[in-house]
């Protein structure tokens, strides 16, 4: 005895949506992964989620988030020196971005401060 089966169907799913479908959930989970702290490309952390430190020996590492306080901290250098150097006014926050610096002072540039750095710590 034959049992009839019932015919299958396929699923048919138009080029667009498929495509959409894809990117949809590469970038998803791109941006869960970001959400939930396992994604960063700021370079403010290690592949080990550590804080990048300055260790004060490579003038080379300093990048554009770091703050003067983490120079002032990392380098033999004092506040008066520096801001002299760079022209940057005396009521800038120590708090203050490096990247925010070639705004308020004309002299500054990121490239300027690791030169100027490697000079000062030169042996």
């Amino acid at each position: 005895m034959n049992i009839p089966t019932p015919a299958r169907r396929s699923l048919h799913v138009p080029g667009l949506v498929y495509a959409a479908l894809v990117l949809g959930l590469f970038f998803g989970s791109i941006l869960i992964a970001q959400a939930s702290g396992l994604w960063s490309v700021s370079g403010k952390f290690t592949p080990n989620g550590v804080p990048v430190q300055l260790s004060g020996t490579d003038p080379a590492t300093i990048k554009g988030w770091m703050t003067i306080q983490a120079v002032l901290d990392a380098y033999p250098i004092d506040q008066a020196s520096l801001y002299h150097q760079f022209g940057i006014p005396e009521a800038t926050p120590l708090s203050t971005p490096l990247k925010d610096l070639e705004e308020i002072a004309p002299n500054f540039s990121i490239t300027a401060l690791r030169d100027w750095l490697s000079t000062q710590i030169a042996p």
